[in-house]
This record gives C-alpha cells, sequence and structure tokens, in this order.
C-alpha cells in the first residue's frame, strides 16, 4: 500500500521549473487548480495541504524572524483557497511564497 501510494504521488506531482530558474518539486508544482480540486481523494488532500505548511514552515525556519507565529493550519489552508480560487493557473508553490511573504508583512508591523 506504501509503495503504491508513494508511485501514484511521483506520477501526479510531476517537477516543474520556474522561469527564474528554480525548481518547485512536488505537490507545490501542480497548479492552484488542482489546488481546489484536491478535496476529491483524501491522499491528495493532505500531500497538498502538508506541502504548503512544510514550505512555509521550512521558510519560517530559515527566515530571521519567526513569520508564522502560532502557525495556524487552518487560516494557512484557507488562505491557499482564497488565492488559488482567484488565481487558478498560478503553481501552489509562487501562491505558498506569497502567502510567507504576506506573513512576513505582517511580522514586521507587530
Amino acid at each position: 500500500m506504501t509503495r503504491a501510494l508513494a508511485i501514484a504521488l511521483l506520477i501526479i506531482l510531476p517537477t516543474t521549473c520556474l522561469h527564474a530558474g528554480s525548481t518547485i518539486v512536488g505537490a507545490g508544482s501542480q497548479s492552484c487548480t488542482s489546488w481546489m480540486n484536491r478535496r476529491k481523494n483524501l491522499v491528495v488532500k493532505a500531500a497538498f495541504e502538508s506541502w504548503v505548511v512544510g514550505f512555509v514552515s521550512g521558510l519560517n525556519v530559515s527566515a530571521e524572524k519567526d513569520i508564522v507565529g502560532g502557525g495556524d493550519f487552518t487560516a494557512i489552508v484557507a488562505w491557499m483557497d482564497r488565492r488559488c480560487m482567484s488565481h487558478p493557473l498560478d503553481q501552489i508553490g509562487i501562491a505558498a511564497l506569497d502567502l510567507a511573504m504576506e506573513l512576513a508583512g505582517q511580522t514586521s508591523n507587530r
């Protein structure tokens, strides 16, 4: 079962190159349309949401200041839902980066 899940994720989560020379791998390489459709499959839903939270957490660890505060999972997912609904062709990773930048801006105002 675990091996089949890993193979399925590798098939549905290809690597995509950005024009800036950076590479987003995993769920972050998928479109926001895929994010909005994630609820159709619990495995994909978990993979996408975990990827975003892990990505933002990773940026938080590497930042000079705490950008996520308490790390409200529900708020992060809701933000992504709103962002992806309004920009369905964007990559999940780009949307998550925008989220992190917004969070970083909020912490500078605290």
